[in-house]
């Protein structure tokens, strides 16, 4: 069984992450899914042939902050510690909150034992899906291993610790699905995720793990959560507050939504998407 435990920080966040939410009328959203899809189709229109751009909070990040690196090709995605340990720490955080696990590092050995289990199961043709880090996880040696624990554990714990999760209506999700949204008949797909979603007032709240620092940024970052999600789903499915976490700063910040925030959203969004579409034809036209 897992114990609960919140710092005394943690009742005033998780307050705030479950305050009363602004309302959002069904024709606002539509006016706003409306106004998004006629300002960036003919920005998608504009992708280089056979390209297709999927903007996430990566991408997104990208183009607010160092948008001259847009440019530069990507390359490929290499798994580390620190690049799955989202991927487990959620599962991990799930199994606390479950009560299956004592805590994040019982969680973490769980999560990591299972994963590897299944790397095997794949292996040998019976079916099983592995997740995407299980396989590489499995072929490490002792030290990687202890590598990819500690980073899990420490992530699994500053989101453990960060919410009073008693305070929190049920029914709680920890990671889940990402929030897809296709522009139609284009090119262009727009994804984010978040670490924790509730139902406030009938309408989604989220909580977002962020690293580093927030800086004059991070409001239009938690913004382009906001904005997928309420184009991802319906007027009741959009989030009425998303609340940024950043651990190893020791810093929060939350964005109510509502209609004028979600205007705002959606015209950092047409700056970003621009500074992506310039940057690949640019990548076309050097060929790389």
């Amino acid at each position: 069984m897992a114990l609960t435990l919140s710092l005394p920080r943690a009742w005033t966040v998780t307050d705030e992450l479950v305050a009363s939410v602004p309302g959002l009328e069904p024709d606002e959203l539509q006016r706003l899914r409306q106004r998004v899809v006629s300002e960036l189709t003919p920005l998608a229109a504009e992708l280089p042939e056979g390209v297709r751009l999927v903007l996430d909070g990566y991408r997104y990040r990208l183009a607010v902050r160092q948008p001259e690196q847009c440019a530069e090709r990507a390359g490929p995605f290499t798994p580390s510690p620190a690049a799955c340990r989202r991927a487990i720490g959620v599962v991990a955080v799930d199994r606390c909150l479950r009560r299956r696990a004592v805590g994040p590092a019982d969680a973490v050995a769980q999560v990591l034992a299972a994963g590897a289990e299944d790397a095997r199961r794949s292996e040998e043709g019976d079916g099983s899906r592995a997740p995407w880090w299980a396989r590489w996880y499995a072929e490490l040696g002792p030290g990687g291993r202890a590598a990819v624990a500690a980073e899990a554990t420490t992530w699994a714990t500053q989101l453990w610790t960060a919410l009073a999760w008693d305070r929190i209506p049920p029914p709680v999700v920890i990671g889940g699905r990402h929030d897809w949204w296709d522009l139609p008949g284009q090119r262009l797909t727009l994804r984010s995720r978040a670490e924790v979603r509730a139902q406030v007032d009938r309408r989604a709240v989220l909580a977002v793990v962020l690293s580093g620092a927030p800086d004059g940024t991070s409001r239009s970052e938690l913004s382009f959560v906001a904005l997928v999600s309420a184009l991802a789903g319906g007027a009741r499915s959009a989030p009425g507050r998303v609340l940024g976490l950043w651990p190893a700063a020791g810093q929060v910040r939350v964005v109510p939504v509502g209609a004028r925030a979600l205007e705002v959203a959606a015209d950092e969004l047409l700056s970003a998407t621009a500074t992506w579409v310039d940057a690949l034809i640019e990548q076309r036209g050097r060929g790389t």
